[in-house]
């Protein structure tokens, strides 16, 4: 699996806390400053660096990092991240350090935080000295958005899963496979802030996951947001033999006379005379699946990416 280390520099902990975010993300990973950083890390597969800004200058150890190691990082893929309280001056502050790796890393900018009373002495004057030459206001400020912050770390994310992967319809027949080779997932649900997460027995055909229910919570769910995910894996014993798919979709639920009800109790066997006897209604939840990650430790032994995903959007012949 592909790792990531995040190098950054902190002094009130804002940029400290974003580098945590990414490396959650992104994981596994490892976060630590410059000084911290040791010859065994050059083997990771990403470096995102962040810094802050005082004064409209990058963290002094950060441009000394990435110049005394600008050769091998330019061999790898690097993103930057800054966090200040100018956006709009963001990519302008990260150019220098883009430039030493090759200047076409991706980079970003982050609102920071700033707590006028933790300010140390050097930073108060510097700040106060800089509110009465310009309209700044001195005040306490958090411009932080993790929304943002999680969404570069899942585009780096993306962009690193595109190495390694098998031809579309490859991994397509890899993961029917293994849907056709087992039945029962975990099936997760949500709406505005509940979530539920409900072990069910599922059947694959067609290109459609059918799952059979006579109600439940995961409707209250399903009748306001159509968006499911599911999850298929073998038990864990070690990483050579790990294995497990993750498919994120929309949902449909079948009623009774339905359109393609009959039909996903006959996919399941089921005898509608039979069922009729029983007085209750049984509904069926047909999830036609969007996305796939597929970790399988046998994709490594094939030379490919351990992660494997496909998006059903996209035709096997195109690139995934």
């Amino acid at each position: 699996m592909q790792r990531t280390c995040v190098i950054y520099e902190s002094k009130y902990g804002s940029t400290a806390g974003i580098a945590r975010a990414i490396a959650l993300v992104l994981g596994p990973a490892r976060t630590c400053r410059p000084e911290e950083f040791s010859g065994d890390l050059r083997s990771f597969d990403l470096f995102v660096i962040g810094t802050p800004i005082y004064n409209g200058n990058v963290a002094p150890s950060i441009r000394r990092f990435v110049e005394t190691n600008a050769i091998w990082l330019r061999k790898k893929p690097v993103a930057f991240f800054c966090t200040c309280l100018n956006l709009h001056k963001g990519h302008e502050y990260l150019k220098e350090l883009r430039s030493m790796v090759g200047g076409d890393a991706p980079a970003v900018a982050f609102g920071g935080r700033m707590e006028v009373l933790r300010l140390d002495r050097d930073d108060l004057t510097a700040l106060s000295l800089y509110a009465k030459k310009t309209d700044f206001t001195l005040e306490d400020r958090d411009l932080t958005d993790i929304g943002t912050v999680t969404a570069f770390a899942l585009a780096l994310r993306e962009k690193m899963g595109c190495s390694g992967q098998m031809d579309g319809s490859e991994i397509k027949k890899a993961i029917e496979d293994y849907l056709r080779a087992h039945h029962t997932c975990v099936l997760a649900t949500g709406h505005d802030d509940q979530v539920r997460a409900t072990t069910v027995d599922y059947l694959f055909d067609n290109g459609k996951i059918c799952i059979y229910s006579e109600g439940g919570e995961k409707f209250a769910h399903l009748l306001r947001n159509p968006a499911a995910a599911l999850a298929v894996y073998d038990d864990y014993t070690s990483m050579d033999d790990i294995a497990g798919l993750q498919i994120a979709g929309t949902a449909e639920v079948l009623r009774p006379g339905d359109t393609g009800h009959a039909e996903a109790l006959e996919l399941c066997g089921i005898d509608p005379e039979r069922l009729r006897a029983l007085n209750t209604d049984l509904n069926v939840i047909r999830i036609t699946p969007a996305k796939a990650e597929f970790l399988n430790a046998a994709f490594k032994r094939q030379g490919y990416a351990m992660r494997q995903i496909l998006r059903y959007n996209v035709l096997p012949s195109q690139p995934q």
